[in-house]
């Protein structure tokens, strides 16, 4: 979690909002300041990125447009720069209890809408490994060329043993090239980033999408990489399952895409997930 700060009334002034008040810090995502505050009696939710222009935000707010259409998100009031920081203003959503059946329809209701190619109208430019979403025809050349390499080149920089299991990951990258399933499979409407801090339940119970970091892509990894850690029970699986039923073989497939998001997470936050991520990569 980010440490939360104090931010200036004057920032809060400059959002233009109807009597700003009740200015809170909160524990929000691990890369930007958040807080509560009300305008009026409407309550809302701030992000802060330092040091950034008005763009920081951009590939977030695309994304939650575009998830908005189909699950519940939360509204995007305006985005902007404020005193050299970027900022983003969403609505409040008051928590509500765990409903992992609805949550595991709402993500399958998701899947089912489908692009013409993977990728996504903007880059994810300032992410911590930026993300090429430029538009392919193909999901195994999408997911080798502009996911798996770019990571590995700079994981391997960290790590030599990385370089030293090079047969390992040629191996993976033919594996995915040559599958039948990745030869077929459709662009379904990724969350992008689906661990258990990336979802909320509102006060009705209904699922509500939280932080995506979207893309058009293979529905099994937003579903591989919510098994990475805990957070989800079997009442999602099966709600899942029972919407839109996967496809034999999906268990190895699980392990492509786990091996990915084990790696971002190897090369921002370093040794902790050397032994998870080499257990991975020699079964390759």
């Amino acid at each position: 979690m980010a440490a939360v700060s104090k931010i200036s009334m004057d920032f809060i002034t400059r959002l233009n909002l109807q009597n700003p008040n009740d200015v809170k810090p909160v524990n929000g995502v691990d890369t930007s300041t958040t807080y509560s505050l009300y305008s009026g009696d409407k309550r809302y939710f701030l992000k802060v990125q330092p040091n950034q222009d008005r763009h920081y935000f951009d590939h977030e707010v695309t994304s939650l447009k575009a998830l908005s259409e189909w699950v519940k998100v939360p509204k995007v009031i305006k985005q902007g720069e404020n005193q050299g920081s970027a900022y983003l203003l969403m609505n409040w959503i008051e928590a509500g209890s765990n409903n992992q059946s609805a949550l595991g329809e709402a993500l399958a209701k998701l899947h089912h809408v489908k692009g013409k190619a993977f990728g996504f109208e903007v880059n994810a430019d300032h992410d911590y490994f930026p993300k090429n979403n430029a538009w392919s025809s193909s999901w195994g050349g999408f997911f080798v060329h502009q996911r798996l390499e770019p990571l590995m080149a700079l994981a391997q920089k960290k790590a030599l043993w990385l370089s030293q299991r090079g047969d390992h990951f040629e191996n993976l990258k033919k594996t995915i090239l040559a599958d039948d399933h990745v030869c077929q499979v459709e662009p379904s409407l990724l969350h992008g980033d689906l661990w258990a801090g990336n979802f909320m339940f509102d006060t009705n119970d209904q699922p509500v999408f939280i932080d995506p970091n979207s893309f058009y892509g293979d529905r099994e990894y937003d579903l591989a990489v919510s098994k990475v850690f805990p957070g989800f029970n079997e009442d999602f699986y099966s709600a899942y399952e029972a919407v839109y039923p996967l496809e034999d073989g999906y268990q190895e497939r699980f392990k492509w895409y786990e091996f990915y998001y084990v790696l971002l997470h190897f090369v921002r936050f370093g040794d902790i997930y050397a032994p998870r991520l080499n257990r991975l990569l020699i079964t390759f």
